[in-house]
């Protein structure tokens, strides 16, 4: 389910690559009732919601300069990338001139989807200018990725490197690029083969490299890909704290006493770093009773914890994602928000959390992209504190 912005950016990170579709799927699932197992408190009394901005989703949260960085749908219908105080004043766009294109300009989508550690550097994800069918699809959009090249950009805008150079096919793509946590690696996600029925979010592999310079230009050096089981999905999010591993979601399988994962059931799991291998799941391991009843995406690192936040259907009455958190050994899973169950305080109807940063000053609290619409169209940003 990954899409729009996401902390990705516009890539939502809710849902992907083919949001609506799922949607659409998801809301058709049969109601769960809902479990709390093992829960010792009230449903919903575990964080509070305030919300904060509309048609927005963000991507980071610069410790530096206290801005938040976001991605917006314009008037065009494009996606560009804005940097935001956190009152929501003095909003300013980074890809609203560049990177701009011969002929088009700036006039394709474009997407932040992370910021360095010092904050001197945003990643990008940005549609090619030139390309079969029409720019600005929905295809194209930040988290879905098709034509998108991996750009890096000085945080005041003023610089701009194209890091990727994917062949012009509906076949290829880029999502959720990644710092890892010194800022000189990193990760993300391409697609090698379209969506068929056996691959309905299409064919990816996840890469990681590192960020080199030459001449004052950055470019990617000693490139690695994990492709565990070709033909699968990868949405990476994260590097552990001590830059050991590399969190993501995807539908590889593992041999198990339990439903297999699939594209309508995605897991969370981390690998190591270095070697590109040792898969380890962090979502539990519930029993899954068809499409979406346990999809999980949108994993991060809680600072200053040995805890995992991440976004999942289960137990949603309103078949939408909720966030949960568990140990970084997948252990102790909880819910920490309840805005897809009825007769809570934060009920708002079928929801789906995306994409998240979290407050440099606050390890608390976070912002998260939110959409209540099927198609992931209307995007806003909530500021999430954890009690």
């Amino acid at each position: 389910m990954s899409g729009h912005a996401t902390a990705g950016g516009r890539t939502r990170s809710a849902p992907a690559l083919f949001s609506a579709l799922i949607a659409v799927m998801l809301a058709g699932c049969g109601s769960a009732t809902p479990v709390f197992k093992g829960v010792a408190w009230a449903p919903g009394r575990q964080s509070t919601i305030v919300h904060w901005l509309q048609n927005a989703e963000p991507a980071g949260w610069d410790a530096r300069s206290g801005r938040i960085v976001l991605n917006r749908r314009g008037s065009d219908r494009l996606w560009d990338a804005y940097t935001i105080a956190p009152d929501g004043r003095a909003p300013r766009c980074l890809t609203c001139r560049q990177p701009s294109f011969p002929g088009v300009g700036a006039a394709t989508n474009r997407g932040a989807s992370d910021v360095s550690p010092d904050g001197r550097f945003v990643l990008l994800v940005v549609e090619k200018g030139s390309h079969p069918g029409a720019r600005g699809a929905a295809e194209t959009e930040p988290g879905r990725g098709v034509y998108n090249d991996l750009w890096l950009m000085s945080a005041d805008g003023a610089h701009v490197w194209r890091l990727t150079d994917i062949p012009v096919s509906s076949d290829q793509g880029v999502i959720w690029p990644r710092f890892d946590r010194t800022g000189s690696q990193i990760v993300w996600a391409q697609m090698d083969a379209g969506a068929d029925l056996s691959h309905p979010l299409g064919q990816w592999t996840m890469k990681v490299a590192r960020v080199r310079w030459s001449n004052g230009a950055p470019y990617l050096d000693a490139a690695r890909t994990y492709d565990r089981q070709p033909g699968r999905f990868f949405e990476p999010y994260a590097f552990s704290p001590d830059n050991r591993r590399i969190l993501f979601a995807s539908d590889v399988t593992v041999s198990s006493g339990f439903l297999s994962p699939s594209a309508f059931n995605a897991q969370i799991w981390t690998i190591d770093a270095a070697r590109v291998d040792d898969l380890r799941r962090v979502s539990p391991p519930d029993h899954l009773h068809g499409p979406f009843s346990d999809y999980n995406e949108f994993a991060y690192y809680i600072p200053e914890t040995n805890r995992i936040l991440f976004a999942r259907t289960m137990n949603s009455s309103a078949h939408g994602m909720d966030y949960w958190t568990v140990n970084s050994d997948g252990s102790d899973p909880r819910r920490l928000t309840f805005m897809n169950q009825p007769h809570t305080e934060q009920f708002s109807g079928y929801s789906v959390g995306g994409g998240i940063a979290f407050d440099p000053t606050d390890p608390r609290r976070f912002v998260a992209g939110v959409s209540h619409d099927l198609g992931t169209k209307h995007v806003q940003a909530v500021f999430v504190t954890i009690r």
